[in-house]
């Protein structure tokens, strides 16, 4: 995906902790094009990269070339002053450390080194949600994003084959972030759209629904393989931070109550008090203190409650 560059969850876990890793670890940009990002971590260009940082970009690329010759041979970095328009049009502030580019595994392979492992996530996030913004604001297909992250480090490369083997190479993880307009990542269409427009609904209503996000259904998937599943699930934060999930059902999908009683039976969720709302071809868990507003915006019913 060079155009738009610069030049697993356990089988074991719950609902509720699959559904969140997505939310808070990354895949969450499932939810791009839908709600700005927020981010915390402001930082300037610097006029020039710093001796040390262009090491640092070295020694991954070095890393990534093993014993492939070939593989990031040459090294480019991209200066401060010719990503200025980038920044400005896109509205980026997090910058890097460094930045440079280098052709490995058939990708151009895009490496950024930071002040912090919160830089780089912020940045991560936001290279890829103003992207997705852009792209669904004039209903462009956008092919997923790949990226390999690791302390202080992120690469950004055109493949998932090619991502993967430089996380490999550098010990660090690999990921693809996909744009939702564009993917229903395994979802059926009008479950997607049911619980996006309750998340909306929640969200005018004055209850805040930060990033919301689809599930992967693949993930939702393992470890219950040949289950079902709702038609689409989905997540979004809080004002305290804490999670409000809402699922949608059919008449073939998994039973509501099922669904409803999982989450409620999560001890993450229910460290402080949460509470589900019915509608008719949903559900949403909220906090407790929340539910009567999202049931209120949305025409749903008071369920049951977990949580001291």
């Amino acid at each position: 995906m060079k155009a738009i560059s610069m030049r697993s969850l356990s089988t074991n876990r719950s609902i509720a902790a699959a559904a969140m890793a997505f939310l808070i670890g990354g895949a969450g940009l499932a939810g791009c094009g839908n709600s700005a990002s927020k981010v915390t971590v402001a930082q300037t260009l610097p006029t020039a990269w710093s001796s040390g940082a262009k090491k640092d970009v070295e020694t991954i690329a070095r890393k990534i070339q093993g014993s492939d010759a070939k593989s990031c041979k040459k090294v480019v970095f991209l200066e401060p002053a010719n990503i200025v328009a980038a920044q400005q049009r896109y509205d980026w502030v997090i910058a890097p450390t460094a930045l440079a580019d280098c052709d490995a595994f058939g990708n151009t392979l895009e490496i950024a080194t930071f002040e912090s492992s919160k830089d780089r996530d912020a940045f991560v996030a936001e290279r890829s949600e103003s992207i997705c913004r852009r792209a669904a604001a004039v209903d462009a297909p956008i092919p997923p994003f790949q990226w390999a992250t690791g302390d202080k480090w992120s690469v950004q490369g055109d493949t998932r084959g090619g991502v993967d083997r430089a996380a490999k190479r550098l010990g660090g993880e690999a990921e693809t972030r996909r744009c939702p307009k564009n993917e229903r990542l395994g979802w059926s269409k009008a479950g997607v759209a049911n619980v996006r427009a309750i998340a909306a609904v929640t969200t005018q209503a004055n209850v805040q629904c930060e990033g919301f996000a689809l599930m992967e259904r693949k993930s939702f998937l393992q470890g219950r393989e040949g289950a079902k599943t709702p038609t689409a699930l989905g997540a979004c934060l809080s004002a305290d931070g804490r999670a409000l999930f809402v699922a949608g059902f059919d008449k073939d999908s998994m039973p509501k109550d099922d669904f409803v009683a999982e989450i409620l039976g999560d001890k993450t969720v229910c460290a402080a008090p949460s509470q589900a709302v019915i509608g008719p071809d949903w559900a949403a868990i909220a906090p407790a203190a929340l539910a009567p507003a999202v049931a209120t915006a949305t025409g749903g019913t008071l369920g049951a409650i977990c949580g001291s």
